[in-house]
C-alpha cells in the first residue's frame, strides 16, 4: 500500500511540558474522541483525517493544550499512544519523539500478531521509513526530523506524522502522510502545506517537478562513471544560482556504494544504508550535468478552541468544562445502548447546535 503526502504545519519551537494534571485530562480526552470516531466512522476514518494537518491541529486545540507550539504534535501523538496502550482500543501509535523514533519498528512488530496479512507489519515499517527518507533527504529544507511516529489500525491503514527542527530560526515543521487510496510508494503530490514563513534554501526532490530530476540520477548511478577520490570539489548549495563551495567534498564513498548495489527504484536509493542528503544533493547535481534536468528549489508550503489553552489562548483553561467534556464523551462510549446510528445523530446533532449558536453569537456580537 502506497502513501500519499497529505499536508505540512509550522510551530514555533518551544520547549518544556503540559502540567500533570492538564496533560493526564488531554490523554483521556484525545483518546475518548479518537475511539468515539472509530466506533462512529470506523478507524480508516480516522486514520484519514489525523493525516490532514489541520484536522490534526484542531485535536489538538479542542483539548487544550497550546495554540501554535511545536509541543502540540507531541502531546497529542503521546497522548493518543498512552491511551490506547491502557485500553482496548482498535488503533495504536508506534514511533514517537527522540529515541522513540527508533522504537517504531519494535512496536509494530510487538502488534503483528492482530494484523489481517502476516506482511502487513514488516511492509509498514518499510514504507514509514520510506517517508521519512523523502522527508529529511529528499525535501531539503533546513529542518531536520526529530519526531517520527505511525498511527495505524489492524486493516493495515496508517497515517505518518512527523516533525522537523530548525533550530536557527526556532521552528518546526510537522509533515503528514497517509496510505489510504494510493497506490504509488513514492507520492509528489501534497494535499497542503501550512506555513508562516517559506525556507530560504530548499531543494524538493520530492516534487513532481523534480520527477526528470529524480530519472536523471537513476541513469546517472547505472552509467559507468570513473569515480575520483581526490581533492574534488562540489556545487553544495541550494536554488537556481548555485554556489561553487571549495571546502566541501563529494561523498564519494556512498556514490561508489549505488553503483556497485545498481538500484532498481528510486525508492531502493533511499533506503540504502549511508544515503543521506549530501548524498542526495551530489546526486542531484551529477544528474543535472548529465542529463540536464534540474530539480525543484521551491519550498512546497501555503499559507485553526474549544476548553481554551494552558497558555490561556484564547481563555484559560476551565477545569470544570474540561471534567464535563470526558465525563459526556465517556458515558457515550461506555453506553451499551447507543446503537451506532443514535450515536451519530447524537454527534451531528451537537455539531448542529454549535454551529448555530456560534452564527447566534456573531450576529448579537456585530
Amino acid at each position: 500500500m502506497g502513501m500519499e503526502r497529505k499536508g505540512t504545519a509550522y510551530l514555533p519551537l518551544h520547549y518544556g511540558k503540559p502540567p500533570e494534571l492538564l496533560y493526564r485530562k488531554i490523554v483521556e480526552l484525545t483518546g475518548q474522541i479518537s475511539t468515539l470516531i472509530c466506533e462512529t466512522y470506523g478507524t480508516m476514518e480516522f486514520i484519514r483525517r489525523i493525516s490532514d494537518p489541520f484536522w490534526f491541529h484542531s485535536l489538538s486545540l479542542v483539548t487544550g493544550f497550546d495554540w501554535n507550539s511545536s509541543g502540540t504534535t507531541t502531546t497529542t501523538i503521546h497522548a493518543l499512544k498512552q491511551y490506547s496502550e491502557h485500553h482496548n482500543t482498535d488503533f495504536f501509535v508506534a514511533g514517537g519523539k527522540g529515541k522513540y523514533m527508533r522504537e517504531k519498528a519494535r512496536d509494530i512488530k510487538d502488534k503483528s500478531q492482530y494484523f489481517q496479512s502476516e506482511m502487513a507489519a514488516k511492509n509498514i515499517v518499510k514504507n514509514t521509513d520510506l517517508m521519512a527518507k523523502v522527508d529529511n533527504n529528499l525535501l531539503q529544507d533546513s529542518y531536520d526530523l526529530y519526531i517520527h511516529s505511525v498511527v495505524l489500525d489492524y486493516k493495515g491503514n496508517y497515517s505518518v506524522i512527523q516533525q522537523g527542527m530548525n533550530q536557527k530560526d526556532r521552528m518546526a515543521r510537522r509533515y503528514h502522510w497517509s496510505s489510504i487510496h494510493m497506490e504509488n510508494s513514492l507520492i509528489e503530490d501534497r494535499a497542503g502545506i501550512e506555513s508562516q514563513k517559506q525556507a530560504e534554501t530548499c531543494l524538493d526532490l520530492s516534487s513532481a517537478l523534480s520527477r526528470d530530476a529524480r530519472i536523471g540520477i537513476m541513469k546517472a548511478i547505472r552509467e559507468t562513471v570513473p569515480l575520483s577520490h581526490g581533492s574534488q570539489t562540489t556545487l553544495d548549495s541550494f536554488g537556481e544560482q548555485k554556489a561553487l563551495n571549495l571546502s566541501v567534498k563529494m561523498p564519494w564513498k556512498n556514490i561508489e556504494k549505488l553503483y556497485e548495489f545498481q538500484p532498481d527504484r528510486f525508492e531502493d536509493v533511499l533506503l540504502t544504508p549511508g544515503i543521506g542528503q549530501s548524498t542526495i544533493r551530489a546526486l542531484c547535481y551529477i544528474s543535472e550535468v548529465i542529463t540536464g534536468a534540474k530539480p525543484s528549489y521551491m519550498d512546497p508550503i501555503r499559507y485553526s478552541y474549544a476548553l481554551g489553552g494552558k497558555d490561556g489562548v484564547p481563555k484559560p483553561i476551565d477545569n470544570r468544562d474540561y471534567d464535563h467534556a470526558i465525563a459526556f464523551f465517556g458515558s457515550l462510549l461506555r453506553d451499551a445502548g447507543f446503537q451506532k446510528g443514535e450515536r451519530e445523530r447524537l454527534i451531528n446533532k451537537l455539531s448542529r447546535e454549535s454551529a448555530e449558536t456560534h452564527t447566534q453569537y456573531l450576529t448579537n456580537f456585530h
